[in-house]
């Protein structure tokens, strides 16, 4: 190993690159996708909603009396909770800090079966209004707050202004670790009597024994008779029962397949491209082994020799691996924060057995086979042939390079779908401009005098528009491409196409002030949302997007038609729509826009909205002017979450990123490593052939013509290779699609790409090798 240390360590990077590669991404596989989730009889967890009469966008949130009405008539659950987001301020220290908070309704750890790590969950005192204020705090902030005391129990947060006391802290899988908080929902005796007030995202534990189909059944039953009770509200309504893990871990099932996809074709090239080294410095030493055995040396002690060697490389190889496996699953915990239970990444020692198994058995499968020739009894038949031609195991790399050209392309082919679809996303047709936008929060609070907040709201917007360099300031419930895809039904007074409960379902975002300016975005007809005004002042205005009126207009003029809400039709005055806006890709960078509805807000409508402000220039210059601007109108409001719209937006491209930079990274190393095993095959054959190459140069033959045979016998692979590749490409393209955006599977400009990479790889792994061929001197040939 010392006289050939680029080989040894070559064939160790190879190895260890291989197993942690492999490793890593399944453990994280494994944690996401293969393991239950972590709590007890997590089979019987499922989500629970409501599902209205629209055809088209069924799923809805639930109101919390009718979570109460299903805990109460339903025969198939044991606990049916809900819960919503209230993200919250906390003032306890010097520096206000936001905390990421749920609100959730009785029961909601009961389904869940959890136990806390210390201290207790809510009492049922704690849950009414007007109870004692009680919050359960996340393992993520008990670390870092307080790190892991136990005096934690008592202590008191200042939310909202309020003191909260922390009466239990939950484990570290039970939830994402962005949750800091959670909260007893506490509603008011009046909003527990809205039976349209929906809000909740319900999950439900099972009965023993009962199945997801006959859930769905009972609430559908339950639903039916309500709906005979309450007609105006509940009629044409159901449920909707899903598996609480695919829920969970769905949207993130076709990407994690695929990038264990590649890395498994990445082992498979690695283990190949062990075996190939294997096979070419056996195959140079099979003369020396040769002579060995011609002078006493036991055939037992040769293959000794060489399986021990081997052995060494294996267990370096394992070694390595381990260490960038460890390694690897710190970054991935730093990295994959949205992937559900991120946290919980670690060490998988069945896949670190099985690729080190692979690696290993491989390197000595095609390490001592060669050893096991070359001391077999016909020594004058080796020793005779050698330097005459190929060894006859080199058509077994021929097969192993061209295996891995083929890999390669399928490799490559994706690398480039992944670069293209990026691209895409970061040149979709947003609808908006973000360029000049900075965004932030104003911490307010949902239970705060409404009127009160308004005027705060008010006085902020027209705070900001005064800033010099400002052109437009105003604000919105959730932020465009921010994957909050809020679904209503409404029926338009006017005649439209609906389906058959003549509803129809649309997306949904409550704007306030000179949002539309704001964002840039174009008003095709009528005028954009009226200036901000008190609660409860005039019709109920809004805009709808483009895509609205394409279905839904009948090719009408839609400004001054009326609309009504499903949810509240019977409470509030119909809605009039006052103006037409360009379509926006408000669920996410990948979906295409869908019709929506933006209500204008009145002031202290939402409490805490998204606000936007739009400058001349640079948005990062106006942090400073923005903060004072909010310093001036109320000293005591918490400013946070302020960076630049487009940095928010970039920052929703974070998993395609991480996908493409992985399957970079394994599309480089595969060609990496198929470039390394093309070269040690051309090595291998240049180093048989010298001294027929010396002969022929002897006798007359052109030095081009020595190279043209060197390349010819690498076109010959690269051929093969690339039409298996090809073969390979087409017979997973549906699986490709799934994962792409923008482009087809089998796109010519990238498969050409991708070609044109593995050529130029084969070219600089054939170069060295065809040039030594060609200055074999004839003499000093023969004579060795």
């Amino acid at each position: 190993m010392l006289r050939r240390p680029g080989f040894a360590v070559t064939a160790i990077v190879i190895l260890g690159t291989g197993i942690a590669a492999n490793t890593a991404v399944f453990s994280v596989v494994d944690t996401v996708l293969l393991k239950p989730l972590p709590y007890p009889n997590p089979d019987r967890l499922v989500t629970v909603m409501e599902a209205s009469g629209s055809k088209s966008e069924r799923a809805s949130l639930i109101a919390p009396i009718r979570l109460d009405d299903w805990n109460r008539l339903n025969r198939t659950f044991e606990a049916i909770g809900g819960s919503y987001s209230e993200n919250v301020t906390d003032t306890t220290g010097d520096e206000p800090d936001r905390l990421v908070g749920r609100r959730v309704s009785p029961r909601y750890f009961s389904v869940f079966g959890a136990k806390p790590v210390i201290g207790r969950t809510f009492v049922p005192e704690e849950e009414i209004a007007g109870g004692p204020a009680a919050v359960v705090i996340s393992y993520g902030l008990w670390s870092r707050r307080f790190n892991q005391g136990p005096e934690v129990i008592g202590r008191r947060l200042i939310l909202k202004g309020e003191p909260f006391t922390v009466v239990g802290v939950m484990p570290q899988e039970f939830a994402s670790s962005n949750i800091d908080i959670w909260l007893p929902a506490a509603l008011a005796p009046f909003l527990m009597q809205m039976r349209d007030a929906r809000f909740y995202s319900g999950v439900g534990r099972l009965k023993p024994g009962v199945t997801l189909a006959q859930a769905q059944d009972d609430l559908g039953r339950v639903q039916r008779d309500l709906g005979q009770q309450f007609p105006p509200t509940d009629k044409d309504w159901s449920a909707e029962v899903g598996d609480l893990k695919e829920a969970r871990v769905g949207s993130y099932r076709e990407s994690l397949v695929f990038i264990l996809a590649a890395v498994t074709l990445l082992l498979v090239i690695a283990v190949a491209n062990i075996s190939g080294l294997m096979l070419s410095q056996l195959q140079v030493r099979e003369r020396e082994l040769a002579i060995r055995n011609s002078i006493g040396a036991t055939r037992g002690q040769l293959v000794g020799t060489v399986l021990r060697e081997v052995l060494l490389i294996a267990i370096a190889g394992v070694v390595l691996g381990l260490v960038l496996d460890v390694w690897s699953l710190r970054a991935f915990r730093s990295l994959f924060t949205d992937l559900p239970r991120s946290e919980a990444f670690h060490l998988d020692w069945r896949a670190l057995g099985f690729a080190s198994l692979a690696g290993v058995v491989s390197a000595i499968l095609f390490g001592v086979w060669p050893a096991f020739r070359a001391t077999r009894k016909d020594l004058v038949s080796v020793l005779s042939h050698t330097g005459r031609g190929i060894a006859r195991d080199s058509r077994s790399q021929h097969v192993l390079v061209a295996g891995q050209f083929a890999l390669s392309v399928l490799l490559l082919s994706g690398t480039g779908l992944m670069l293209r679809s990026y691209y895409n996303l970061q040149h979709v047709e947003l609808g908006f401009d973000p360029s000049h936008d900075v965004t932030f929060h104003v911490g307010a609070a949902w239970n705060e005098d409404r009127n009160r907040v308004g005027q705060l709201q008010k006085a902020l917007v027209q705070r900001f528009e005064r800033i010099p360099g400002v052109v437009a300031a105003g604000f919105s419930n959730f932020l465009p491409a921010s994957s909050a895809t809020l679904r209503s039904q409404i029926r338009l007074r006017e005649n439209a196409r609906t389906d058959e409960a003549g509803l129809i379902s649309v997306g949904e975002r409550s704007i306030g002030g000179a949002y539309t300016s704001a964002l840039s975005v174009p008003i095709l007809a009528g005028t954009t949302c009226p200036q901000l005004e008190k609660l409860d002042t005039g019709t109920p205005k809004a805009l709808v997007n483009r895509r609205f009126g394409e279905l839904y207009g009948n090719g009408q003029n839609l400004v001054g038609q009326h609309f009504h809400w499903t949810q509240d039709s019977a409470t509030t005055p119909e809605t009039e729509i006052v103006g037409v806006v360009g379509d926006i890709r408000e669920d996410n960078l990948r979906s295409t826009p869908v019709p929506y509805v933006y209500s204008c807000l009145p002031a202290g409508g939402w409490p805490d909205p998204e606000y936007v402000v739009r400058a001349q220039g640079s948005p990062q210059e106006l942090s400073r002017e923005i903060r004072a601007a909010v310093h001036d109108v109320d000293p005591t409001r918490a400013i946070f979450g302020m960076q630049p719209l487009q940095q928010e937006l970039d920052s929703t491209l974070e998993q395609t990123r991480l996908q493409m930079g992985l399957i970079s990274m394994f599309g480089g190393a595969a060609i990496f490593l198929a470039a390394i095993g093309l070269y040690g095959l051309i090595t291998l054959a240049v180093t048989a052939r010298t001294k027929e190459i010396g002969i022929r140069l002897a006798l007359g033959a052109a030095p081009r013509r020595i190279v043209s045979d060197v390349v010819m016998q690498v076109v010959w692979l690269l051929g093969l290779g690339t039409a298996v590749g090809l073969v390979l490409v087409f017979a997973v393209q549906r699986e490709l699609g799934s994962v792409v955006f923008g482009v087809s599977p089998l796109d010519p400009t990238t498969l050409a790409a991708a070609l044109g990479v593995l050529v130029i790889a084969a070219t600089l792994a054939t170069y060295l090798p065809a040039r030594r061929a060609a200055k074999v001197d004839p003499l000093t040939a023969m004579r060795d």
